[in-house]
């Protein structure tokens, strides 16, 4: 069960951001279809899905598009609580009952130019900007590891049965919607994905000593300072299902040929955009795929931030 701090009301989650992280992975990278030559893919050098294969895998990667998620983990404080993050919501007439839950932003690191926030938050400026993904904090709605994994648990037992069909496309006809314009991913055929809320970064700090805050439900997000961002949060299959937009018709999807000078378009500072990036990245030549791959490592290990893509396949 989640644990309380002796003497306060505070109550801590029982698992880790890393655990957040696995979870999520192992559901997400299930999800290919292969008729559509589509799937979801980790995509950074150095993890185990790419590790190896570098090569192979880069030749065939048609067009992608990323995304990018720093996981987070609940904190919570009780509604009669005379705790910060309570007095806030409630001055501003946020819901906090049972429970407020929060997460703090990650102080900057002795080697880091800015904070983590930063860097999420200008990422996604620039995403936003080209057209070519999104990036978001992820946090579960579950305080307790045991809720949290029998949730994961529950959600696998409904996907179990399409993991062993004789053709591996059932699934994609049980996660595929097809319309005029396309498909679209059904992602809430995935139940355990609307367990967990997204928060875009909505505006750069000068500290660390912030907080997000929600509703057990996902909802009334605020942002300690104190401001009120009722309509900044989303569920992750909401998310994801935003991202991936139109798949079929590649909007905003980058191609293999043209990576590089998407990715060095990304990381160096406009004229509009004078502030860098903020990544100890720099922009230059070489195969744009595997440039996308170790900028995608740069932010894992440096910050934290997990680079995945939307991943059409060549033939």
């Amino acid at each position: 069960m989640a644990t309380k701090k002796t003497g306060s009301l505070l109550l801590s989650p029982n698992y880790t951001e890393d655990t957040v992280g696995f979870a999520l992975e192992s559901f997400l990278s299930l999800l290919s279809f292969p008729r559509r030559k589509f799937s979801i893919e980790p995509f950074s050098r150095g993890n185990e899905r790419w590790l190896g294969a570098d090569a192979r895998l880069e030749g065939r990667v048609k067009s992608f598009k990323p995304f990018y998620m720093q996981f987070k983990r609940p904190f919570a404080y009780p509604d009669h609580s005379k705790a910060k993050i309570v007095k806030d919501r409630l001055a501003l007439k946020l819901d906090a009952s049972p429970h407020a839950l929060f997460f703090d932003l990650h102080p900057k690191k002795a080697h880091h130019t800015d904070f983590q926030h930063n860097v999420l938050f200008r990422l996604r400026r620039r995403l936003l900007k080209l057209g070519i993904g999104d990036a978001a904090y992820v946090c579960p709605l579950f305080l307790d590891r045991s809720a949290y994994r029998s949730n994961l648990h529950l959600a696998g037992l409904r996907m179990w049965p399409r993991f062993w069909m004789m053709h591996p496309w059932e699934m994609e006809d049980l996660l595929l919607h097809t319309g005029p314009g396309g498909f679209a991913v059904n992602f809430s055929s995935v139940p355990v994905l609307r367990e967990h809320i997204t928060i875009p970064p909505h505006a750069q700090v000068t500290d660390a000593s912030h907080s997000y805050s929600f509703t057990e439900s996902g909802d009334q997000v605020c942002f300690h300072s104190p401001t009120s961002l009722p309509d900044s949060q989303s569920s992750l299959t909401d998310f994801l299902s935003r991202v991936a937009g139109n798949a079929e018709r590649q909007e905003g999807f980058i191609y293999a040929d043209g990576a590089g000078e998407v990715l060095n378009s990304l990381i160096s500072a406009s004229r509009e955009e004078e502030q860098s990036l903020g990544v100890p990245f720099q922009a230059g030549d070489g195969d744009g795929i595997a440039r996308w791959q170790e900028f995608g490592r740069v932010l894992r290990t440096d910050f934290g931030i997990e680079q995945y893509a939307f991943v059409n396949w060549n033939d």
